[in-house]
């Protein structure tokens, strides 16, 4: 079978034009397993964004318990340094009862003049003062006489107030 120029110049054309449309048909191919494969790959990257999420999310719930257990030992640190404080004060008030007395005093007169704050105060702020140191038998009357005798030698001074007496340790 023979064919005419025409007919092959035709056929030629049409073979080229397939070829033609094989090789865009290829070309689109690759880029649909190109895209494919980077589907792939963001579904992998999306797969291991919500393993990282979630792993974050249990960190941050590790950090909160973890703030927790920092703010109870916080807590408790701050409670302890408390306890601390009131037992050097007590420590205070323990090496001010001990002390050897001082001259010309009693026993008793010198560890209250010791344990009186510094400064003017009334007779009864010294009282309460006392009392809630640890002599809670300690009447007011009883408070006013050792106050008195502790300025007749030369440990307090008072001044006239308005209801009480203002008294003012002198230290010696």
């Amino acid at each position: 079978m023979f064919l005419k120029d025409s007919e092959k110049e035709e056929l030629r054309r049409l073979v080229k034009a397939c070829m033609l449309e094989i090789s865009k048909l290829e070309l689109e191919l690759e880029r649909c397993k190109k895209r494919k494969d980077e589907s792939e790959k963001l579904e992998k990257l999306e797969e291991e964004l919500a393993t990282k999420e979630e792993h974050i999310k249990e960190l941050e719930k590790l950090l909160k318990e973890k703030d927790k257990v920092i703010e109870n030992l916080n807590k408790i640190l701050s409670e302890k340094e408390s306890q601390i404080e009131e037992l050097e004060k007590i420590k205070g008030y323990f090496d001010k009862l001990t002390a050897k007395p001082k001259k010309n005093l009693t026993s008793f007169q010198s560890q209250i003049y010791r344990l009186l704050p510094e400064g003017k105060a009334t007779t009864e702020k010294l009282h309460s003062f006392i009392k809630n140191i640890g002599f809670k038998d300690l009447k007011y009357e009883n408070m006013l006489q050792i106050l008195r005798n502790l300025e007749r030698k030369g440990y307090f001074r008072s001044y006239n107030g308005d209801d009480d007496i203002i008294w003012e340790k002198i230290e010696k």
